[in-house]
């Protein structure tokens, strides 16, 4: 009987600890983000409330605003959550609508689904360690244009201690219809793309920590694309590689381009003027030999870029935009 009054009462003590700590983790969670409001006028809230008792730490900002570099978000609330015991990893909720202005342009975005994620290693810097975004649903809306994404994945994770890898991916894809009538008023080239995703690494002058708004920001010093992929109604092009672009923003380095469908490819580029017939039976001939897989469906061929220039051997195949 003993026992059991000790064990209970040992429990009553440790659920009021655990709801002192609760509360005192609150109040101090409130001040740092009064104050960090305060200290960064880039980031604003309308109003902000902190739940979640007791095993969670439950933030809703109210009227979000962040503005940085001629780039402007905002949303009617978001919600970050993290475990009280676990405060290095939260979860963001967002709501369906946001909105964007990126140098005068507007954009909107409105989502079924949209949540992120972000991980920091239990150390007093509390250094970045991943994030991930995911998205259910998107239409993006720019202007009158307006493209549909089926889900969206934006990911990184750091590599080194000021370089992270960092990948976008995109599935089932529905640019604006109005838009690709007037680039391709033939209709020739897809309304509708399987897979979008680009991968690069990025690296900062200092690491990305709790010392973000310390000082002088963070500055990109190194930009290397590794990789893209593109595919559509039997087409698949996958790009392999590492190109880093110079002060104006002309890339160069190496990359495989591995391409399953490219006869349909030379199809199309007849079709818009792009290769004669005998243009064409030259390069299918030449393709046709280094052909792969079923069919021989699939090429590999080794490419180098040169300030833009994109090269097979000799041959200058044609120019890269910049990166700007």
């Amino acid at each position: 009987m003993r026992a059991l009054r000790a064990l209970t009462v040992l429990a009553v003590l440790a659920t009021l600890a655990w709801c002192g700590y609760w509360v005192i983790g609150q109040q101090a969670l409130d001040r740092a983000i009064r104050a960090g409001l305060a200290h960064v006028p880039e980031v604003s809230a309308g109003s902000h409330s902190i739940g979640g008792f007791p095993n969670r730490f439950d933030v809703t900002f109210n009227e979000p605003r962040v503005a940085v570099d001629g780039v402007t978000w905002t949303a009617p609330f978001v919600q970050i959550m993290a475990l009280s015991y676990q405060p290095n990893r939260l979860i963001a909720v967002f709501a369906h609508d946001q909105a964007l202005r990126v140098n005068g342009t507007e954009a909107s975005l409105h989502s079924e689904d949209l949540r992120a994620s972000m991980a920091m290693d239990a150390t007093l810097d509390l250094p970045l360690d991943r994030v991930t975004l995911v998205g259910q649903g998107l239409d993006l809306l720019v202007g009158a244009a307006n493209n549909r994404f089926d889900s969206l994945r934006l990911a990184s994770r750091r590599i080194g201690p000021a370089i992270h890898e960092i990948a976008a991916l995109a599935e089932t894809v529905y640019p604006d219809t109005a838009m690709m009538d007037r680039m391709d008023p033939q209709g020739l080239w897809p309304r509708r793309f399987d897979v979008l995703r680009l991968d690069a690494e990025v690296a900062f002058d200092r690491p990305l920590d709790r010392h973000l708004f310390d000082g002088a920001e963070p500055r990109l010093s190194r930009l290397t694309l590794t990789g893209a992929r593109v595919a559509w109604d039997g087409v698949d092009i996958v790009a392999a590689g590492r190109l880093t672009p110079d002060a104006e923003g002309r890339l160069s380095g190496d990359v495989t381009l591995t391409v399953t469908g490219w006869r349909r490819l030379l199809d199309l580029a007849r079709a818009q003027g792009l290769l004669t017939p005998e243009n064409q039976t030259t390069l299918a001939g030449m393709l046709g030999a280094m052909a792969t897989g079923e069919g021989g469906a699939t090429i590999a061929v080794p490419l180098a870029v040169v300030d833009g220039d994109l090269r097979m051997g000799p041959v200058v195949l044609g120019t890269l935009p910049p990166l700007r």
